[in-house]
């Protein structure tokens, strides 16, 4: 056995990147009710009524919009009952940032009950690393909180087509060991391209495809992937894994950013009410 598991690795990976080069892989297209969204934002359209028009057409989307327009995060003394009133209290580019971040967990799903659980892990790490990166860019007023939670959500997706893709090859080929090189090598370019194809625009290309170039410097004004950089070796301390990082501190990304001070294990010093606020944008994102 130990000998085919190289001989997977390398085949996984080229026949992937083949079958990516030559368009015949199937990737993650971007949710229906998303995509509408966007087109009725780029047609110039604002009212909220003709927003929520557009949202009703996908009911669990409408719901969960409407637990977020009355969360912790968003919510005010009298809560919303519809999506029109959703849409005014929360505004039409937020609308569009929080449908978006809500219908990505459709796509965090495989049939293969041999990777179900990894893929409930990556939807784990993916909403944390989005709700860091919300907080994140609370405290750096630079950037918006809700891009950056979105930029933190995304940055794996290209994961979600590694995985599925794997469930192509013979159980007895696919070791954890396998998975998590394939994983490790396809991952950001894989990421990028989705994003790429989705339209997105280049601050979450580069991150994804950035995201794990710790030591990145790119020199002038920081940008969504020195957050996504830096929520990214918090969320590692005390794991296993934290050995082959740099320390916090020692990036590029933690000096260019305006997060204030680390605690003496060099993890990011958060308050209690900026716990509870990745608390909070955690549970939206598993609304």
């Amino acid at each position: 056995m130990a000998s085919t598991i190289p001989n997977f690795k390398n085949q996984l990976a080229d026949r992937f990147l083949e079958d990516l080069e030559n368009d015949r892989l199937i990737l993650p297209s971007l949710p229906d009710v998303a995509m509408r969204v966007a087109r009725v934002l780029d047609n110039g359209v604002s009212d909220a009524d003709s927003i929520a028009e557009v949202i009703k057409t996908d009911p669990a989307i409408t719901i969960k919009l409407i637990k977020a327009a009355n969360s912790a995060m968003y919510g005010r003394c009298l809560p919303v009952e519809t999506c029109a009133a959703a849409v005014v209290r929360l505004g039409s580019a937020l609308t569009h940032k929080l449908v978006l971040s809500l219908s990505m967990r459709e796509l965090f799903t495989t049939e293969s009950p041999l990777l179900q659980q990894r893929m409930k892990a990556l939807w784990k790490h993916s909403t944390e690393i989005g709700a860091i990166c919300f907080v994140l860019a609370r405290r750096d007023t630079r950037f918006n909180p809700e891009q950056a939670m979105l930029v933190g959500l995304l940055h794996d997706i290209g994961v979600v087509a590694v995985l599925n893709y794997i469930d192509k090859f013979p159980v007895e080929v696919t070791q954890p060991e396998a998975i998590d090189d394939a994983v490790s090598a396809l991952r950001a370019r894989t990421s990028s391209m989705i994003l790429e194809k989705w339209r997105f625009p280049s601050e979450f290309t580069v991150a994804a495809f950035e995201a794990e170039d710790w030591m990145r410097d790119t020199g002038g004004i920081p940008d969504y992937c020195d957050l996504l950089v830096t929520a990214q070796l918090h969320s590692l301390l005390g794991m296993n894994r934290a050995q082959l990082t740099p320390m916090i501190n020692e990036t590029t990304a933690y000096t260019r950013l305006d997060l204030g001070d680390l605690m003496p294990d060099s993890s990011l010093k958060f308050r209690e009410d900026e716990r509870e606020k990745i608390g909070q944008a955690e549970s939206l994102l598993n609304i």
